[in-house]
C-alpha cells in the first residue's frame, strides 16, 4: 500500500541535524500511521538521491528535510533547508574555503532543485531573506516555521558554576578564536566560573585547550547535552551562519541566557534569554559576560512552549488537523 507521507532524512549526523530528527522521533514515537521514514543514517548522495525517488512511490506528501528537494515524486513536494552555507552571501564566499570539494558541489544542486519544491520551509526570517536572494525565483515559495525545541525538564541549579560552549567545530565557526575571547574576559572579570565546550582537544590550539577556565566534551549525545543545559549557568554561541542556531532556542526554553553576537537571526529566536554583544569587540563581549553572570542570580523566564513539537510536524508533514499532538509534558526519551 501507498504510504501516505514520505520523509528523507539522509545527512547531517551531528549538531543541529541530529538534534531535529531527535525532535522528529520522538514525535513518531508512539506511532503515526501513514508516515515513512527513509535515508536514515544515509549520507546525502547523488546516488542516493535518484534512489528515493523511487522509494517515494506515490506518496501525497514528500518531504526532504536536507536541502535537497524531491525532483518529481510525491503529490506535494516540501523541502526543509537548514544548512546556511547553501545560501551564503557574495561577501560570505570565504566561508567555504576549508569545506570538503563534495559540500561545494552540492551547492548548485541543491539550488537546482529548489524549483521542483512546492514548499520551501525554513526555520527564521534571516534564512529566509538568504533563500530569496541566492534563489529569487523561490521566494513566494518560502514559509518561516522555527524548529522544534522540547526541553528536557526545569532547570535546576549546579555546584560548579559552566558556561556551555554546544557548538560543533568546523572551519568557518572560528571557534579557536571566540573561545579565546571568552576565557580572556572570564580572566578579567574574575571568579570560577569554568567553560564546557563540545569539541575535542585537537579542535582547538594547544594552548587554549590546556586553559584551566576550559572542559573539552568532544562529541556529545543530545541526551547528555540535555542534562547540561538545564544545570549551565549561561551558554555561549557565536556562530553568525546559521539557518537557525539551535543554541539560541535552546537558551530560551530552558530560561538560560545566552552570549552570542547581536543580530536580528538572535533576537528572533532567543528572545528574552539573549544577552548581545558586538563581534570583535572585546569591551562589549566582557559587558555581556557580566550581565550574564548576574542574570544567573535573576534567572531568565523559561519558555518551554516556544517551540512546540506537536504542532510542528502535525504541519510540516500535513497530517490531519485532528491527530493528537504531543504536549511537552509527555514523555520523549530523554532521561532527565
Amino acid at each position: 500500500m501507498a504510504q501516505d507521507v514520505v520523509v528523507d532524512t539522509a545527512g547531517g549526523g551531528i549538531g543541529g541535524a541530529a538534534r531535529w530528527r531527535s525532535e522528529l522521533d520522538a514525535f513518531l514515537e508512539r506511532g503515526v500511521p501513514g508516515v515513512k521514514i527513509v535515508g536514515r543514517g544515509r549520507p546525502l548522495t547523488p546516488s542516493w538521491l535518484l534512489r528515493r525517488e523511487w522509494l517515494a512511490g506515490r506518496a501525497r506528501v514528500v518531504v526532504a528535510t536536507n536541502n535537497a528537494s524531491f525532483a518529481c515524486r510525491g503529490g506535494e513536494r516540501r523541502v526543509l533547508l537548514r544548512n546556511a552555507l547553501h545560501f551564503l552571501r557574495p561577501s560570505e564566499d570565504h566561508m567555504l574555503r576549508g569545506m570538503p570539494r563534495a559540500f561545494r558541489a552540492q551547492i548548485p544542486l541543491v539550488r537546482r532543485l529548489l524549483g521542483r519544491a512546492d514548499l520551501i520551509v525554513v526555520p527564521c526570517t534571516t534564512m529566509a531573506e538568504r533563500v530569496s536572494v541566492s534563489v529569487p525565483s523561490a521566494a513566494k515559495r518560502i514559509v518561516v516555521h522555527a524548529h522544534p525545541v522540547t526541553p528536557a525538564g526545569a532547570r535546576t541549579s549546579s555546584p560548579r558554576p559552566f558556561i556551555l560552549v554546544p557548538v560543533v567545530p568546523a572551519p568557518y565557526k572560528n571557534l579557536g578564536a571566540e573561545l579565546a575571547a571568552l576565557v580572556a574576559t572570564l580572566d578579567k572579570v574574575g571568579g570560577p566560573m569554568e567553560v564546557w565546550v563540545t569539541a575535542r582537544p585537537g579542535d582547538l590550539p594547544g594552548t587554549l585547550a590546556r586553559h584551566p577556565r576550559l572542559t573539552m566534551l568532544g562529541v556529545v549525545p543530545y541526551h547528555r547535552l540535555a542534562t547540561m543545559w538545564r544545570h549551565a549557568t549561561a551558554a555561549f554561541y557565536p556562530s553568525s551562519v546559521e539557518a537557525f542556531g539551535y543554541p539560541l532556542a535552546e537558551a530560551r526554553v530552558y530560561g538560560l541566557p545566552v552570549l552570542a553576537p547581536d543580530s536580528a537571526q538572535a533576537r528572533e529566536i532567543a528572545g528574552r534569554a539573549l544577552v548581545a554583544y558586538q563581534a570583535g569587540r572585546l569591551g562589549s563581549l566582557e559587558q555581556a559576560v557580566r550581565q550574564a553572570v548576574q542574570a544567573a542570580g535573576r534567572p531568565v523566564e523559561a519558555e518551554p512552549r516556544a517551540f512546540e513539537r506537536g504542532p510542528y510536524f502535525r504541519w510540516l508533514l500535513g497530517l490531519p488537523a485532528d491527530l493528537p499532538i504531543p504536549t511537552v509534558q509527555e514523555s520523549h526519551g530523554i532521561p532527565s
